[in-house]
Order: structure tokens, then sequence, then C-alpha cells
């Protein structure tokens, strides 16, 4: 991470901008809904230092306001803002300035421990301590406080985690001041930057802010939604986004404007995408930032989350104190968005890009997805539209929904594809397929130029690289669920005839009690009775959800079940297709019958 540092009368300025214009200025001592003394430019007198800072500041008292200074001091933590709120004296905004310098020497504490420079980073992270509290960053172990992670993110020079946990994971634990805390998170966070320079963004660079949106994906939408706007562009019904950049001009003018998820992801997305356009330039049309929204970008995020049953037990929320249950509320949340990992390059992520609508009847969200594993072993799940899987080095898995898909694979592989519709591409050129003569193996197909061999069994497709010279490229890629056509790959028989697909339609019999006829289960299946509870999901015979379900509802002899998959179905895309196939064979055999029976009816032609 590198600092923008600035000279110490400029950070000065900055740093007064920055908490003045984010703080009203109070007259005299009030609770401003926080449960705390306040005065001047956000001042608290819940402390015990507070005679020492107002000597500092240089401001003149009365012999009864240093009284009750001292006895603010002295008071008990739960009983400071009660004597707090008796201290009579009024600031101007020039003593406002005063007490602000004087007392700012204690939330410089979490930057000096860090050892940043003077520079507009460090401005930031004095500004949340201002605002949050010195040991809510430091830690107070006493209390069972641990160091925020936005510490270690610095310490690590994390720009992107640092980024984050200032946006979305350190505004605080008072729910009614909640909108108002992420209000100057945002302004904070557009303070710190989420590049060195967004003008000149590195490939690593890049590829570490979308490590961090993929790692705390989830939570950055759930804050956008109710704060911000979704980096589908969808704002909260109380933008506070928009109120920063209207509230804040100063701050605005001085560091721009804050900005939406998608517009912060924006250089991050177009670095990456020209990377990955050099490194595949087969795909290299497509890799466009008008192909892709910056959300719809999936990275390996080359570590987790804390685990979150781990949290919970060490914060628990069922204490004889409601101080330390409400403190832990809070710190769980915020402890649930960390990580205790450095990012592993041989990371193994399973990255499922699937987004439902919200409502009643959440639907699938059909759209063109990227997603991109790194070095260990990913698993990659697209759905509905077009999308891109880029498996990276190591043995990946890969799986496709509806659409044209397109899988980039390397040797140890492995994919499946619903519809079959699409193409796999290896080494920057798409496989197609290829033929068998006589003397050939069964079932095993070659490619024109010799490179790939193609056999087949049963459904599962193995493809090797036979002019590979290391072995481990000869590791053979799987392809289940295949059929020959599928893909784009064709399998052609002795003489140039295409294998015939296999038989679609396997043996039958009657479900129990129904009269339907429904596929017999494999000889591993488990009988009816076997089962442990409900309809088992684990006994597919088909590849499509709604036909598994009604299968295992027709042997189950569940009529109410049955009922409701129908009635799923007929409302979902493919359903109300079918439904149109359906009218339209329908009225093809109905306009069919009616010539056969206007002939009929002229009767046969008599000749003479």
């Amino acid at each position: 991470m590198d600092y923008r540092e600035l000279g110490q009368a400029e950070y000065d300025r900055k740093l007064r901008m920055v908490i003045v214009e984010s703080e009203s200025l109070h007259a005299h001592a009030q609770d401003i809904g926080d449960n705390r003394a306040t005065i001047g430019w956000g001042y608290t007198l819940n402390r015990d230092n507070n005679v020492a800072i107002w000597r500092e500041s240089g401001i003149e008292l009365t012999q009864q306001q240093w009284q009750t200074l001292a006895a603010v001091d002295a008071a008990s933590a739960d009983d400071r803002t009660r004597v707090g709120l008796t201290f009579s004296r009024q600031l101007n905004a020039a003593e406002s300035d005063q007490l602000l310098r004087a007392s700012m020497a204690e939330y410089e504490g979490p930057a000096n421990r860090l050892q940043m420079p003077l520079s507009d980073e460090r401005i930031a992270l004095v500004s949340l301590a201002y605002n949050r509290g010195v040991g809510m960053l430091n830690g107070m172990p006493r209390s069972n406080v641990p160091e925020h992670a936005i510490m270690d993110a610095v310490r690590e020079g994390d720009r992107a985690e640092v980024w984050f946990q200032m946006r979305y994971n350190c505004w605080g634990s008072n729910n009614e001041a909640e909108a108002g805390l992420r209000k100057r998170r945002f302004a904070e966070a557009q303070v710190f930057g989420l590049y060195d320079d967004p003008n000149n963004v590195t490939p690593d660079e890049a590829r570490n802010v979308y490590r961090m949106y993929q790692l705390h994906r989830d939570e950055i939408a759930r804050v956008e939604r109710g704060f911000g706007v979704t980096v589908e562009g969808e704002a909260a019904q109380r933008n506070r986004i928009a109120q920063a950049n209207r509230d804040y001009p100063v701050l605005v003018d001085e560091y721009g404007n804050v900005p939406t998820i998608a517009d912060a992801l924006g250089p991050a997305r177009t670095v990456l995408l020209r990377e990955l356009r050099q490194e595949h330039p087969d795909l290299a049309d497509r890799l466009t930032d008008a192909n892709f929204n910056a959300g719809h970008i999936y990275l390996d995020p080359g570590r987790d989350l804390r685990d979150r049953g781990e949290v919970d037990r060490q914060y628990p929320i069922d204490t004889n104190s409601n101080r330390v249950n409400n403190r832990n509320v809070a710190l769980r949340r915020e402890q649930h968005s960390t990580t205790t990992s450095d990012v592993d390059q041989n990371h193994g992520a399973t990255i499922d890009s699937q987004r439902m609508s919200r409502g009643r009847n959440p639907q699938e969200i059909a759209r063109n997805d990227l997603l991109i594993g790194e070095g260990g072993n990913d698993t990659l799940r697209s759905h509905r539209g077009d999308d891109i899987l880029i498996g990276g080095q190591g043995r990946d898995r890969m799986e496709g929904g509806e659409g044209h898909d397109t899988y980039v694979i390397d040797a140890g592989d492995t994919l499946r594809d619903s519809d079959g519709v699409g193409e796999v591409r290896w080494g920057g050129q798409p496989l197609t397929g290829g033929a068998r003569i006589a003397s050939d193996p069964a079932d095993t197909y070659r490619s024109e130029d010799g490179r790939f061999i193609y056999a087949l069994q049963n459904t599962t497709l193995t493809v090797t690289d036979a002019l590979a010279s290391d072995q481990a490229d000869r590791e053979p890629v799987v392809i289940e669920n295949f059929q020959s056509g599928h893909l784009g790959i064709t399998l052609n028989e002795p003489g140039g005839v295409a294998r015939a697909p296999a038989d679609p339609h396997p043996p039958v019999k009657e479900a129990r009690g129904i009269g339907i006829a429904v596929p017999l289960p494999s000889a591993s299946a488990p009988e009816v009775g076997d089962r442990q509870s409900g309809h088992d999901p684990a006994r597919a015979v088909f590849d499509d959800p709604f036909l598994n379900s009604m299968y295992s509802a027709l042997l189950a002899g569940d009529d109410k079940e049955l009922d409701r998959i129908v009635a799923e179905f007929s409302r979902s895309p493919e359903g109300q297709r079918l439904a149109q196939v359906s009218d339209q064979m329908l009225a093809q055999q109905q306009l069919s019958e009616e010539q056969q029976r206007g002939q009929a009816q002229q009767g046969p032609v008599m000749r003479m």
C-alpha cells in the first residue's frame, strides 16, 4: 500500500476538515442520542482525563466548571453522562477547534501504533477512532474486546481489506444511530481510498480488490441494500451515499464523490478484464466491461472468513449483563466479517454465482457471469445466462446451468453442463470432437490434428492431450452427462457417421399406486423404504431439478408434493415455454384433424 503522504500543515488542515465536516457543532454539553455527553466538534465528556485535555486546550473555565470536569473524571463509567450533562460552559467554533486539537493526540493512538505516516489514509483512521473510540480499534483485553480487523489489514498493507472494514464493518453498535454512522463510514472510506491511484491500477491490485469483494460479497450486498446502492444499481429507500455527497460538500470537493459499490469496483474490473484478454486472446471479444457488470465477476478470494460458530462461542449474548450482551452482538457481527488467514494462491474455493430475486416467490435471476479460479482445486458453479468459467491452475470442477456457457479448462479438470449448450476451450482452442477409424478401440475418438483423444463411457467423456510433453498435462479432462453434439463436441464413427446419442428413454416401471411410468432407479440406488427422511435428493436420475423432485414424489406416492411441484413448474420460465409449445402443438393437431374431416365429407372422387 502506497500512502498519499502530506506535510504537517496540510495534514492538520485536512484532518480538521474531515472531522468538522462530519461532526455538528454542539455549543453546550448534550446527549445527541448515544447516551453520552457531547460538546464542541463531537468531543465526549465520557472519559477520565477531561481535566488534562481542557488544560491543554487553553480554554478558560470557572472554578465550578473545573470541579464538574473533575467529577466526571472520578465518576463510574455508567454515571459519566449524567454528570457530564451538568457541565455549563458553552463553546464557539474557535474554542471547539482548540478542544479538538488538544484531544486529538489520544485519537492518533491507533495510527501511531501502526506507524502510519502523515497521509490521507491516516486522516481516515484518526477520524474513525475519534468517532468509534480508540478502545474499539486497539482492543480492550480486560473487556474481551479484540483488536479490530482494520488494524491488521493496515499492518499487512491490504488496502482493499482496510477499505471494506472501514466502509462496511466498523460503524458501531448503536442501532438507533446506524444510518448516520453508515453515512460517515461511506465518506471516511472515500478519504482512505480503495486504490493507491484509481487512474493507474495494477493487475495485482485489481485482483486483490476482487478477492476482497468475493470474500465479503454477501455483507456488502446486505449493507448496500439497506443504506446505499446495490451493485445492480438499486438504491436504498434512504440512500446514505447520496446523503454523504450532499451533506459533506467540503469533503467531496477535496476527495471526490463517495462512489457506489459498482463505481468503486469499476477500475479493478477494467484492469482485470484487460489482463484476462491478454491471457485468453481467443475470448478477447467477450471479456469486456460491456459484457460484465462489475458485480458479476467472481474471483477466488484466496482465504475464508472466520468460522461463525467459533465466533459466537467467543462472544456470548446470554450473559447477566445487558451491556456485555449488546457489545457482543456488535462484536459477533464484526468478527463474522473477518479473516485470520493470509491470501493463499493454492486456496480451494467454492464459488456459486446463483442470485435469486427477493420477495415471497423468489426466482433465479438470469445474467452473464464470469467465474475465475486460481491456484487451488476450485469448484465453480454458474447458473442461467451465458457465463464464462475459467478454472485456472489445480484440479477444478466447473458446473454450468442454462445458457451458452464457456469453460476454459486444463488437465485434471471436471465439468458438467446442464443443457449441453456452450463450448469447452483448452489451450486457446475449442474442443470440437474427433473421429474413430475401424482399427481404433471402441468408444475412442481422435481429433483431426491428433492432439486430443476422446473416450466415452456411458455418459462420461474423458479428453486427453496426447501431445503434452509433461505427464501432469496428460491427466484427462472429464465431462459428465455428455452426449455427442453437446458443447460443440461431435464424435464420429467410421465412415464419418456421427455417433448416435444415448437412449433418452430408460426402462420404466409403474410408480407405487399411481399408474404413472417412471424410470427404474439404478442398481446402487436405495429402495424406497431405505430413505431416511423426505424425498432424498441424492437419488437424482435426471439432470433437471423439477424432474428429480417429481420422480421422488412419485416414488413416495405424495400427491400434495406432486401438486406443489407442478404448480411451481408452471410458473417457471421453462414451464411457460413448455405450455406455449404444447398450445402450438395442440393447435396444429386440431387443424390437421379439421382438414381430415373436411376431406372425408367431400367423399371419394368418381372416375368416369
